[in-house]
């Protein structure tokens, strides 16, 4: 090997550059006077645990290439450019950030995990077995709240608004506890608060019977 060919895989080895195109799980990245042919990225882990999250263009990579050949080079991801600046500069946050605006963060100084998602955006866990939540304060804050399946609340339950269930013992909701209606309830068009009654003994009228 000659002093040129020395210089030049040490050179090559190691050269920092962007991401230029994705295609599939492959990308081509722009180094200088350099553009890679369909090369991978790094991945955190690749295996029978495995994650997937394309590059973005522009994004700031580092190219590994084993003995200078960047035919064999490889895309290391992760650091922050002008382009893509970092979410957060507070040291307690660990924060990730989608391109749609979506953030996941977790606060370690005030004890918060918080996920933001954009307008429109939906949500979805699929659980065959069973999901717990435990905690000492739980608040839905939701325009519309669906349950298919029955439900058992074991304590107090509040209700400062309607609720509407319908179904058989297929979709019932189940209270061992206290609930607490703050609202009218109605059972088959009967209402609790607001219903007549016959004396009980003579047959006398208390009120005219619903």
């Amino acid at each position: 090997m000659n002093a040129n060919e020395s210089t030049r895989q040490f050179l090559n080895g190691i050269r920092k550059g962007a991401v230029a195109a994705v295609e599939g799980a492959l990308c081509r990245v722009e180094s200088g006077d350099l553009t890679t042919d369909w090369i991978q990225w790094f991945v955190p882990f690749a295996g029978e645990t495995i994650e997937w999250l394309a590059p973005s263009i522009g994004e700031g990579v580092m190219l590994l290439c084993p003995s200078g050949d960047p035919a064999q080079a490889v895309a290391l991801r992760g650091f922050y450019s002008e382009d893509f600046p970092p979410p957060s500069t507070d040291p307690a946050k660990h924060v990730r950030k989608y391109r749609d605006g979506a953030t996941v963060e977790y606060d370690t100084s005030a004890h918060s995990l918080k996920a933001t998602l954009p307008g429109g955006a939906t949500a979805e866990i699929t659980v065959p077995g069973s999901v717990v939540v435990k905690t000492t304060d739980l608040t839905l804050d939701a325009t519309t709240t669906t349950v298919t399946g029955s439900m058992t609340v074991k304590g107090a339950f509040a209700f400062e608004s309607g609720m509407t269930g319908k179904g058989g013992t297929s979709s019932t909701v189940k209270i061992d506890g206290e609930a607490d209606f703050t609202g009218e309830v109605r059972s088959q068009g009967v209402s609790l608060p607001k219903h007549t009654h016959r004396e009980q003994g003579d047959g006398a009228l208390v009120s005219d019977p619903q």
